[in-house]
């Protein structure tokens, strides 16, 4: 708590219209039962998809429209927004909002937080120069914010050797999500809706339908599963690679085993029906949607690497591949889909691990524990 006992104010920055996840780990940090020990704001610079996510919760949303990383009349603006609304604590996230929400910050004398959600962010891919001077700006920026929240070890490690963050100015804070039971009900009655019956093994796979996510990889699997096994694949999402999908799922005949279901509102439902989830991203920091399946008591096939390595504990909660190799996530599909006590071993387990470490109150305690201790040495 501040000097007067009330609730830390804290100003969550979500800039931009597009859609990267980090809304979904703010909007979970304030399903926590913890939630109510911080007085949460929404800074926005327009309506839309990040700004909707909240639009069913208490908090206030606020929209400051920032143009550009040198917009300064916004940047002054947000420092006024800050002390009138009795701002405590800035909690950043991305690139623009980091750069601008920093500055305004500082400008009103308070501290930053920032987490860190991608272990390479976008200036990484361009050019050498371009790359040097974004660094170059990174590490001055990192110089003036108190504390980082890396979701990963990995991208912790990240932070400190590209970026020069000491590292005791981190605490890795893994994202999570709210408990919950998964819904067996829906089962028999989404199966039909389907097209699935029973007794088939349900394999189903959450995310955007680009490159990295490599879905697919999922679909060039399952040509090489056992053709007379019952194993049916759900992949839930959308994006720009969905029609060269549909074309590789015709041209290995796989009209009936593998469907795209597109952008559902119904994951924990689709999940309950589910006997299998598949990740196999070519890359992953994290992977959330893998959160949400072992949560649903889902054993998880996920591909090796730091992201999905630190969820999927190998044989235990699920299995991980190599990336890109379709012959051995098809060999993993295959095992599952043949031993249903095994599935539901890594099943159980999954989900003790999801609770103990993946779950929105662990997330919430942790970083309203950082805010106490950033807060307490910024009034000292």
């Amino acid at each position: 708590m501040t000097a007067s006992s009330q609730p830390i104010c804290v100003a969550h920055l979500l800039f931009g219209d597009g859609v990267w996840g980090v809304e979904n780990y703010v909007y979970n940090l304030l399903a926590s039962s913890k939630a109510s020990s911080v007085k949460t704001l929404i800074i926005c610079t327009s309506k839309g998809v990040i700004s909707e996510k909240f639009s069913n919760t208490n908090v206030e949303i606020s929209y400051v429209p920032v143009r550009g990383y040198s917009d300064v009349m916004s940047i002054v603006a947000l420092s006024k927004f800050f002390a009138s609304h009795k701002v405590d604590i800035v909690h950043v996230h991305l690139g623009l909002d980091s750069f601008v929400g920093t500055i305004a910050a500082k400008m009103a004398h308070l501290p930053v937080v920032m987490s860190v959600h991608f272990d390479q962010p976008n200036y990484m891919n361009y050019g050498l120069l371009a790359r040097r001077v974004w660094n170059v700006g990174q590490i001055l920026k990192n110089k003036a914010i108190c504390h980082f929240l890396p979701i990963t070890q990995n991208v912790a490690r990240e932070l400190m050797s590209r970026e020069d963050v000491s590292e005791k100015k981190i605490t890795v804070v893994h994202p999570g999500i709210p408990v919950f039971q998964a819904e067996k009900s829906y089962r028999s009655a989404l199966r039909t809706e389907l097209g699935a019956n029973d007794d088939d093994v349900v394999v189903v796979g959450v995310g955007r339908l680009e490159p990295e996510k490599n879905f697919d990889c999922l679909v060039s699997a399952m040509a090489k599963v056992d053709q007379k096994s019952r194993i049916t694949v759900w992949i839930v999402g959308d994006g720009s690679q969905r029609e060269e999908i549909e074309k590789l799922i015709a041209n290995l005949n796989l009209q009936n085993r593998v469907k795209l279901l597109g952008y559902r509102n119904d994951v924990k439902k689709l999940l309950a029906a589910a006997d299998i989830f598949v990740l196999p991203s070519k890359a992953e920091p994290f992977g959330m949607s893998a959160v949400e399946a072992m949560m649903a008591e889902l054993p998880v096939i996920g591909t090796r690497g730091p992201g999905l390595g630190t969820i999927v504990d190998d044989g235990v909660t699920g299995l991980l591949v190599p990336a890109d190799d379709a012959e051995s996530l098809a060999t993993a599909i295959q095992k599952l889909a043949d031993d249903d006590g095994l599935r539901q071993e890594l099943g159980r387990a999954g989900k003790a691990r999801a609770i103990a470490t993946f779950s929105s109150d662990k997330m919430a305690e942790k970083i309203n524990g950082i805010y106490q201790n950033v807060l307490s040495k910024s009034l000292d």
